[in-house]
Parts: structure tokens; C-alpha cells; sequence
């Protein structure tokens, strides 16, 4: 583990007793990035069994499995994409003190990013209203890994990014300070977006696996977003549909 960004973990999901004694004969070790954990705290569990709210475009997937949800687009195709927004009580920006979410990129190399892009990962979405209007402040990995000169992500590797310690983009025009583009460079982080707005007010959470992503498969899963008030964590998988919840690696 290092002081910036990612960390990796096993969920962190309540198991049983016979379990957690079986995770404990089967864990693997793994190579990570460089990582550091958001400090977690009790949170409220938003529980999803299916994949109602999620939009998805041309051939693009979105699968609900026991631990998290699977996101796919076709390989050498730009248009597929798939996203899930949820909206809350507007919150002042400057409260908000833990955004973090959890994936594993699952999709296999080409040797071409036409065909399978190798750098693309789902990425967290944070809707914003500021004196400009509404718009959103957009998180994906390979931005931060590109910061810390990491390289493309790992693959088959679950792990938890700290959406506060990268750098964001947008595709609006309302954020001071934050130029639109149509997907980057990502330049500012929330701090300093919040700097920019102090005004500025969170009205909810989403993902995107947007256009331009070819061939990525991936797991998105404990999506989080705290304030120095509340918490919330969605989570996703087959096992709330019938009140157990086992996670992939135990089945």
C-alpha cells in the first residue's frame, strides 16, 4: 500500500463464520498498484439484486452477479455504453469527505485499443450544481494511474480507487475552473474543484462505461459516497434476491 489512490482488498461484505474460515485456507496474494484506503467507516448499505436504473446503449451489457455488477461493451466497436445514476438531497460539496468504489477489469488484451481497450475501467460519476447550472465531475482510473505513472490497470485485480485523490473531468459547462472536453485530460481533483465552487452542491451518484470503450468487460461493485454526516455504499449482487449474500470467490 502507498499514500495515494487505489488500494487492494477483499469486499468487505459480512460473511459467515464457516466463511470467513474458508477465505482464510484459499486467499491469494496479489501484485498491487499503488494504493492507499479510504478510512472506512459504518455505512448504509444501498442493496441492488438487478439491474434496474441502468441505461444501456447499442450491444452494451450489464449483469448483476454475486459480487458486484458486470459491464461490458463489444470488442472494435465505439458506440456501446452503459451507465446508472441515483439522486439524492442536495449536500454542500465541502462536506463531503469519502468517494471511493470498487472494480476488476476482466477483459482480455488485443494488442489494439480499437479493439479491446486496455486503459478503460467504468468510471465514478458525481452530479454537481453550481452558480452555472447542473452538471458532473467524472472519475476514471486510468486518469490516476496515469498520474503516478502506473500504466494501464491491472486486470483480474479487484480494487478500491479513492475517487478524492484523482484527478476529475467534465462534460459540462458549469464548473468554474474545469474546462469541458469530450473525455479528458482530467486536471483538477474535488478539492480543488470545490475551491473553484464553494457553493457548489453534490445531487447524486452514477457510473459510466462510456462510447469509445471497446471490449472492456469489468465488475463494478461498493460504490461509495460519504459526507461528514452520512454514508452511503451500493452494492450489488445475486445473493440479496434471496436475503444471503456469498462473495464469487467462495462459490
Amino acid at each position: 500500500m502507498t499514500q495515494n489512490g487505489t488500494i487492494f482488498r477483499p469486499s468487505v461484505r459480512r460473511v459467515t463464520a464457516a466463511a470467513l474460515a474458508m477465505a482464510a485456507a484459499t486467499a491469494l496474494a496479489v501484485n498491487a498498484q499503488p494504493a492507499s484506503a479510504a478510512s472506512h467507516r459504518p455505512c448504509t448499505i444501498v442493496k441492488h439484486s438487478n439491474t434496474a436504473g441502468v441505461t444501456k446503449v447499442g450491444t452494451a451489457t450489464a449483469t448483476v452477479g454475486a459480487d458486484g455488477i458486470k459491464l461490458t461493451t463489444a470488442r472494435s466497436t465505439n458506440a456501446d455504453k452503459v451507465s446508472w445514476q441515483t439522486s439524492f438531497r442536495p449536500v454542500l460539496a465541502s462536506t463531503v469527505n469519502e468517494v471511493s468504489y470498487e472494480t476488476a477489469k476482466l477483459d482480455t488484451t488485443a494488442g489494439d485499443n480499437n479493439v479491446v481497450n486496455d486503459a478503460a475501467l467504468p468510471a465514478y460519476h458525481i452530479y454537481v450544481r453550481t452558480a452555472g447550472g447542473d452538471g458532473v465531475l467524472i472519475f476514471e482510473p486510468y486518469y490516476y494511474l496515469a498520474t503516478v505513472g502506473a500504466g494501464n490497470p491491472q486486470r483480474s485485480v479487484r480494487t478500491e480507487w479513492n475517487v478524492l485523490s484523482g484527478p476529475l473531468w467534465t462534460s459540462s459547462t458549469t464548473i468554474a475552473g474545469l474546462p469541458k472536453t469530450a473525455g479528458g485530460p482530467a486536471t483538477l481533483t474535488f478539492a480543488q474543484v470545490v475551491a473553484a465552487n464553494p457553493r457548489m452542491t453534490v445531487t447524486g451518484i452514477g457510473f459510466g462505461l462510456g462510447t469509445y470503450n471497446a471490449g472492456v468487460s469489468s465488475v463494478l461493485d461498493e460504490q461509495r459516497f460519504a459526507t461528514t454526516r452520512d454514508c452511503s455504499e451500493h452494492q450489488w449482487s445475486t445473493g440479496f434476491s434471496n436475503g444471503g449474500w456469498w462473495p464469487g470467490w467462495l462459490r
